[in-house]
C-alpha cells in the first residue's frame, strides 16, 4: 500500500515530501524508490511550515507527514496558517493500527476530530486498496479553489500491506493543480463599472486573492486606464509595485496612516480577492459603512461578511479584471482626477515622512528596523522576502518596497512560521530568499537552521533581536498605563548568529547599519545558509493601529 501512496504522489508531480520521520518504514522505502525527495525537518510543525512555504511560492500542492499520536497532533496544530492563506498543503498521518483501536494503545488519539476544523477535506483510509485513490483525491481537493489543507489518516499496519492491483495511469488523471476559473456576468461587469464611474472617491482595495490569481498586470492596467488609486492589504502587497504612481500604501491594522485615511474617505471601494477580515479592515472600520462596496472573489462564501457588499461578484479575479479593463476601454472610463491627485500627493507626503524618520534614526545608538529595511530594500529586485507575523509583518508589510511581483510572503498569524517556511520558499525559488523574524519567532524553530545546512539552502535569516516580545511590551507600556510585566515579555540575551554557526551555517551579529550592510553583502554572496543577528532598539515602534487611541503615529 505504501507503493500506491508513492505512485499517487509521483503521478501528481510531487517532488518534495516534508516530514519528521516516524515509524512507518514502508512509506520511506516507497518514497525513496519512487524518486521523491524526503525533506526531513526538526519537528512536525516546521515540516508543515516548509510545505506551506513551498506551496505558496510554487503554486503546487505540498505534502507533510506526521506519525500517529503526538506527531499527527503537531501537524494539525501547524495547519492554521495554511487555512488562513488558502495554501494547498496535504497532511498525511499515520494512525493507530486497526487491531489496536479502542485498546488504550500507546499514542492513540482520535485524529480525524483534531483535523476537522483545520482542513477543507478530512479522510481516513478504510482498506489498503483505497489508499492510492484517496491520496489522489486529497491532492486534487487541496489544489481546487478555494485552495487549502487536506488530511488523510492511514492506519500504521496498512503501510506494509498489499495495495490496489492496478498500475499507474497518470495520463488519465486531472492534474491536482488545475484551476477552474469562474467568469463574471456581463451585467455584474456593467454594474461595477457604473458604480466606479459615478463615484467621487473610488479606491481599488487589493487582497491576497489578486496575487493568488496572478492578476497584477490586469490590476495595474485598470488603475492606469480608469485613474483609480490602489491600496493593498499585507497579503495583497506583492500584487502591486511600489513604483506604481497610483499606489497609495498598505491598509488595515498593519498599515500606513495615509492608506487608512484614504480608504476612510472613499465612497466606492472595489475589494478584489479579500475576505474583508479584521486585519485587512482595521477591525471592520475600513471602508467606512457609508461607502459602496463592490467585492470580487472566486469563493462565494467570501462574499458573505459584515460589510454585506452592495455588489458581490463570484468570479476569478484575473478573469474579472481582464473583462473589466476591456469594458472600461470601450466606455472610455476615467475617475475623478482631483481625487487621484490628492491620493498621489498624500502618498508622496507619507514617503517624505518615512525618509525624514530614516534620517532621524540614523544617528541613534540602537539600530532601528527602519534602517535595516532600508538597507534590505537595495536588494529588492533580486530576492524573495519571507516575514513572520506580528511586528515583523508590520515592519515589512508597510515599509519594504515591492519591486518584483510575487516576491513577498508573510505569516498570516503563526509566530515562528517564517524560518521554516523560508526554507520551503527557497526550494521553490531560484533567487535568494531572505527571512525576517524576531527573536521571539526565531526561538520556535531555531534547530531547522541545521535543516537548511543539510539541504544546502542558501537562505538568509535575519533575526531582529531586542531580547523581548516587543508587541506585548508596547501593549503594556502604552495601553495599560505603563504596567509592564517584564517576566512575561523579556528573554535573555541570545546571539542567534553564534547559534546558527553552531548548527553549521555562517553568521554575523551586528549592532549598527554599517555592520549590517557588510553582513548582508556577505550573505547575499553565500552559497550556504547565513544568519544575521541584528540587535535592534526595543523601543522602535512599528506602523500598527493598535495604539492609535493613546498615541499619534506618523507612518
Amino acid at each position: 500500500m505504501a507503493t500506491d501512496i508513492a505512485t499517487a504522489l509521483k503521478d501528481a508531480a510531487v517532488e518534495n515530501f516534508f516530514l519528521l520521520t516516524g515509524g512507518d518504514q514502508p512509506l520511506w522505502i516507497a518514497l525513496r524508490d519512487a524518486g521523491i525527495r524526503m525533506v526531513v525537518a526538526r519537528s512536525e510543525a516546521s515540516a508543515v511550515y516548509m510545505a506551506d512555504g513551498y506551496a505558496r511560492a510554487s503554486g503546487r500542492v505540498a505534502p507533510a507527514y506526521g506519525q500517529a499520536g503526538p506527531g499527527a497532533a503537531n501537524i494539525a496544530a501547524a495547519l492554521a496558517d495554511s487555512v488562513w492563506a488558502q495554501s494547498p498543503v496535504f497532511a498525511l498521518t499515520g494512525a493507530t493500527a486497526t487491531q489496536a483501536v479502542h485498546m488504550n494503545e500507546y499514542q492513540d488519539l482520535n485524529q480525524p476530530v483534531i483535523f476537522g476544523p483545520l482542513t477543507k477535506w478530512n479522510g481516513a483510509v478504510a482498506t489498503p486498496e483505497t489508499a492510492g485513490s484517496l491520496v489522489s483525491q486529497a491532492l486534487q481537493i487541496a489544489a481546487t479553489p478555494t485552495c487549502g489543507p487536506t488530511h488523510l489518516d492511514v492506519p500504521k499496519n496498512f503501510f506494509a500491506m498489499p495495495g490496489a492491483a492496478q498500475t499507474s495511469n497518470a495520463s488519465g488523471r486531472r492534474t491536482p493543480t488545475a484551476v477552474s476559473k469562474a467568469t463574471p456576468l456581463e451585467t455584474d461587469l456593467a454594474s461595477a463599472l457604473e458604480l466606479l464611474s459615478n463615484a467621487e472617491r473610488p479606491v481599488l482595495f487589493v487582497g491576497e486573492g489578486v496575487r493568488l490569481a496572478g492578476a497584477w498586470t490586469e490590476l495595474a492596467l485598470l488603475s492606469d486606464l480608469a485613474g483609480i488609486p490602489i491600496v493593498a492589504t499585507a497579503g495583497g502587497k506583492p500584487a502591486i509595485l511600489a513604483s506604481h504612481p497610483n499606489f497609495s500604501g498598505i491598509v488595515g491594522r498593519y498599515s500606513s496612516v495615509t492608506a487608512n485615511g484614504l480608504v476612510a474617505e472613499a465612497d466606492c471601494v472595489l475589494a478584489l480577492g479579500t475576505r474583508l477580515g479584521g486585519l485587512a479592515t482595521n477591525g471592520y472600520t475600513l471602508p467606512n459603512r457609508r461607502a459602496t462596496v463592490i467585492q470580487v472573489d472566486h469563493d462565494p462564501l467570501a462574499l458573505i461578511n459584515t460589510y454585506a457588499p452592495s455588489l458581490g461578484i463570484c468570479a476569478d479575479v484575473k478573469v474579472f479584471l481582464t473583462d473589466l479593463v476591456a469594458l472600461a476601454k470601450q466606455k472610455n472610463v476615467k475617475a475623478a482626477p482631483d481625487w487621484l491627485q490628492r491620493c498621489r500627493t498624500n502618498a508622496g507626503e507619507w514617503t517624505a515622512r518615512h525618509r525624514e524618520q530614516l534620517a532621524a534614526v540614523s544617528g541613534n545608538a540602537a539600530l532601528s528596523p527602519l534602517s535595516v529595511l532600508d538597507e534590505l530594500s537595495r536588494y529588492s529586485k533580486e530576492i524573495t522576502l519571507v516575514a513572520d507575523t506580528g511586528y515583523m509583518a508590520a515592519w515589512t508589510g508597510v515599509l519594504y518596497p515591492i519591486t518584483r511581483y510575487d516576491s513577498f510572503f508573510r505569516a498570516v498569524g503563526s509566530l515562528g512560521w517564517a524560518l521554516p517556511a523560508s526554507l520551503g520558499v527557497q526550494m521553490a525559488r531560484k533567487e535568494k530568499v531572505i527571512c525576517i523574524t524576531g527573536d521571539g519567532g526565531a526561538g520556535y524553530h531555531l534547530s531547522d537552521i541545521e535543516t537548511a545546512v543539510r539541504y544546502k539552502l542558501p537562505v538568509v535569516i535575519i533575526v531582529m533581536n531586542n531580547s523581548a516580545l516587543a508587541f506585548e511590551y508596547h501593549e503594556q507600556k502604552y495601553r495599560w498605563n505603563g504596567n509592564v510585566v517584564a517576566e512575561a515579555n523579556d528573554f535573555g540575551r541570545v546571539d542567534f548568529a553564534a547559534a546558527g554557526v553552531a548548527l553549521g551555517a555562517r553568521g554575523a551579529r551586528v549592532s549598527n547599519r554599517e555592520e549590517f550592510a557588510t553582513a548582508l553583502a556577505m550573505a547575499m554572496k553565500a552559497s550556504d545558509p547565513f544568519i544575521i543577528d541584528v540587535v535592534i532598539d526595543k523601543e522602535a515602534f512599528p506602523p500598527v493601529t493598535n495604539f492609535d487611541a493613546v498615541m499619534e503615529r506618523n507612518l
